[in-house]
């Protein structure tokens, strides 16, 4: 499947699903999303990463080798797609320990910019609550974190500080 004329095609969920059946588990057919993402001009990564999230949900093991990556490269990108959907795919992925220190400070700077937009803010909000599981040290912060945003933010915000505190508890 040329995948780049698919995601130009048309932008739904359906469209979504197809290119994700046609991945399947393949990692070499998945790696050329990720080119897309890397390499193309908008709206193809865009498109390209909401199919992060689809394949995720799935096939989680086809994105683990790009973990490091993400994280190194996920401040580096001005869509908010990409970011949204990156750190969406952090979020659901148990980070290895090394990349742990990068991922928690990368993300306290994406809470607490005036720049990013909520789902942003709430992907790296689960972000470090999953890591504060390891690393109960974290959590004072965390808190601190989402107390200082509360009064700049919305409903959506404040909703999944509501759940992220309480799970912390």
């Amino acid at each position: 499947m040329n995948y780049a004329a698919q995601l130009l095609l048309e932008h739904s969920r359906a469209n979504t699903d197809r290119i994700e059946k046609a991945i399947s588990d393949n990692p070499v057919e998945f790696r050329k999303i990720i080119e897309i993402i890397y390499n193309e001009k908008p709206p193809l990564p865009q498109r390209a990463a909401w199919l992060l999230v689809a394949v995720n949900n799935k096939h989680p093991e086809l994105l683990k080798e790009y973990i490091p990556k993400f994280i190194s490269d996920i401040n580096s990108f001005n869509l908010d797609a990409l970011k949204r959907n990156m750190s969406r795919v952090l979020a659901s992925h148990k980070i290895p320990k090394k990349l742990q220190g990068k991922l928690v400070s990368i993300c306290f700077d994406l809470i607490l910019s005036n720049e990013e937009t909520v789902a942003v803010k709430v992907n790296a909000m689960q972000c470090i609550a999953n890591i504060a599981k390891e690393h109960p040290e974290l959590i004072n912060e965390l808190k601190a974190a989402i107390e200082d945003q509360l009064p700049k933010t919305t409903a959506a915000f404040h909703a999944r500080a509501r759940m992220i505190l309480k799970a912390l508890k």
